[in-house]
């Protein structure tokens, strides 16, 4: 399986359209804030959880005409990742004997307060579902998410790039409030996970192989399980603007580095202003 067959298969999930008749005709962009915990157990780096305190920052884009909707969004998470029995540490690095039989050191900071990254990029098309008794839309994302815990002294990163069925609808309105779920599920995906740790370019010399092929494997369902849910709480205060106070949840599942699974979940809560 190709990175362009990768690709042809999310265009055509995108190319099919359910048809109505809604004429909803908006644009919007959005800002959003939040923070975030993800706890992480990878024990092919380390037999420890981890847990990553950050702070979010999110941009996105969105139409709706028609009844069809597309949206283009990027996000940043910042933070520390400590591990959850020991917190921060330090670690002493010694030197080589000298000839007179003396050596220096160097005290350093295990996974120091600013040690956890992550960028993630999306673009989804979706459809509003015909005849449905609550509003309901359809459709396909393409997600990347990347993940760097390299900024301390253990080192972890993945990338994930997905395909996604997307699912939304609105659960509950009253005036101007109203409450919205979007549920996501990867079915094909392409990962980066090196098979060790420690510094990922070692024993490649470049850093490019080391982070984009290095590890690297095309993976279905039955060896990569994810489920990324959002809900909503949306207030309308006109036609174009609103406030929401959004939660998203992800847990992830991947079953075949050298028969260690990497398991993590995520919580994040966080403000939105649509303009």
């Amino acid at each position: 399986m190709t990175k362009t067959t990768f690709l042809l298969c999310f265009i055509a999930l995108t190319t099919f359209s359910y048809g109505n008749t809604d004429t909803l005709n908006v644009k919007n962009w959005s800002i959003v804030a939040g923070y975030q915990k993800t706890r992480m157990l990878d024990k092919n780096t380390s037999p420890l959880i981890y847990i990553a305190n950050a702070g979010t920052l999110e941009g996105a884009f969105e139409k709706q005409k028609n009844g069809k909707h597309w949206d283009i969004g990027l996000g940043l998470a910042i933070g520390s990742n400590q591990s959850k029995e020991f917190g921060k540490r330090e670690a002493i690095a010694y030197d080589h004997y000298t000839i007179n039989g003396t050596r220096d050191s160097s005290v350093y900071k295990i996974n120091p307060g600013l040690s956890f990254l992550q960028a993630s990029f999306q673009y989804s098309r979706m459809w509003k579902l015909k005849k449905a008794q609550r509003d309901i839309d359809l459709g396909a994302r393409l997600y990347n998410q990347f993940t760097y815990t390299a900024i301390g002294a253990d080192t972890w990163f993945l990338n994930q790039l997905s395909i996604m069925p997307v699912a939304k609808t609105k659960i509950y309105e009253y005036y101007k409030a109203s409450l919205n779920a979007e549920v996501a599920i990867p079915v094909f995906s392409h990962m980066v996970k090196p098979p060790y740790a420690y510094d990922p370019s070692l024993p490649e010399n470049s850093y490019f192989k080391a982070y984009l092929k290095t590890g690297a494997s095309f993976m279905s369902i039955n060896k990569f399980q994810q489920l990324r849910l959002r809900l909503n709480l949306r207030y309308q205060l006109n036609e174009k603007k609103a406030l929401e106070v959004s939660y998203r949840f992800y847990w992830m599942n991947i079953s075949n580095i050298n028969k260690e699974n990497f398991k993590a979940y995520s919580n994040t809560i966080a403000a939105v202003y649509k303009f």
